[in-house]
């Protein structure tokens, strides 16, 4: 039997938003196993679980850089938010968007070698090394997101400034033409998009990208709250896909209801907006998401 820690039924509390004992009692149930112990809780609490899934702990900001068909996105943490909001870590997220936009690289450390764009006669890293000189707090360069949509592409960035720069998107189409990726309906529709992406956080672009064990956990979960609540055996199936279905809807792009008209799902205004318009590509990133810090100054 796996050792059940009062930090992991915190952190198992934390995420789920369930009460300690039910928590400490999910853990048992499966011997320790934190994943397991979600799905637990998600079969015996169903709709009574908050979802906390995501939810951030670091400071920073996310920052965007677009360039035509060139777009970035990056996320630099610091410790406290009150070095996050000042001009200068603002200004060195935005100076090393601007870099990943016009160079690329192969790691967050690559990138910190090369020369300034923005600061010609400095690499990043002494331009991130004289940043954490005058804030005095550690800074990490935490990931980056380069995007080249190409001629017939059209990419849109979106950075929710209300959440404190907190939440970025860049989202890219792919057209038949380099005349309708750069129309005002294909323009609009990218940043309308990416605001979109911003607050519904889709999970997946298709339904195609949702992993299979993913889709029959999901299929399991909802078959066993309909037995939970004394549903008749012989509609628990319909029930399932039911819900099912709507899992589609809350986590895959292309089947969320469009924000600006619900009556829509995302895939019909993407059809409607120009033939053979597709959505390729989107990145979300939000402040504290887990990951593994990539370069730091401390």
């Amino acid at each position: 039997m796996a050792e059940i820690t009062a930090a992991k039924v915190k952190e198992l509390r934390d995420r789920t938003g369930a009460g300690m004992m039910d928590c400490k009692d999910a853990l048992k149930a499966v011997d320790g196993d934190f994943d397991e112990a979600i799905v637990y809780l998600r079969k015996k609490m169903g709709n009574k679980l908050e979802n906390r899934e995501g939810r951030t702990t670091a400071e920073g900001v996310v920052a965007t850089h677009l360039s035509g068909s060139i777009a970035a996105i990056i996320e630099l943490n610091s410790e406290t938010d009150f070095v996050a909001r000042s001009d200068d870590f603002k200004a060195l997220a935005q100076e090393i968007a601007q870099q990943v936009a016009a160079n690329g690289g192969e790691s967050a450390e690559a990138i910190l070698e090369q020369d300034s764009v923005a600061t010609p006669g400095a690499t990043l890293r002494v331009r991130l090394e004289d940043v954490f000189t005058r804030l005095r707090e550690k800074i990490v360069f935490k990931r980056f997101a380069r995007v080249d949509a190409g001629a017939n592409g059209a990419v849109a960035t979106y950075i929710h400034i209300p959440s404190g720069n907190k939440i970025g998107v860049v989202v890219e189409l792919s057209a038949e033409s380099a005349e309708v990726a750069a129309s005002d309906a294909v323009q609009t529709l990218g940043k309308e998009l990416a605001m979109q992406i911003a607050a519904a956080r889709p999970r997946y672009l298709n339904r195609s990208d949702v992993p299979a064990e993913i889709v029959a956990t999901e299929r399991d979960i909802a078959i066993t709250q309909a037995q939970n609540e004394g549903r008749p055996e012989a509609a628990i199936e319909k029930i399932a896909e039911g819900r099912l279905r709507k899992y589609y809807e809350e986590s895959v792009l292309l089947d969320q209801a469009y924000l600006r008209d619900p009556k829509k799902t995302v895939a019909q205004v993407v059809k409607e907006t120009a033939s053979g318009l597709t959505v390729k590509s989107y990145t979300r990133y939000e402040v504290g998401e887990q990951s593994k810090p990539a370069a730091s100054a401390e």
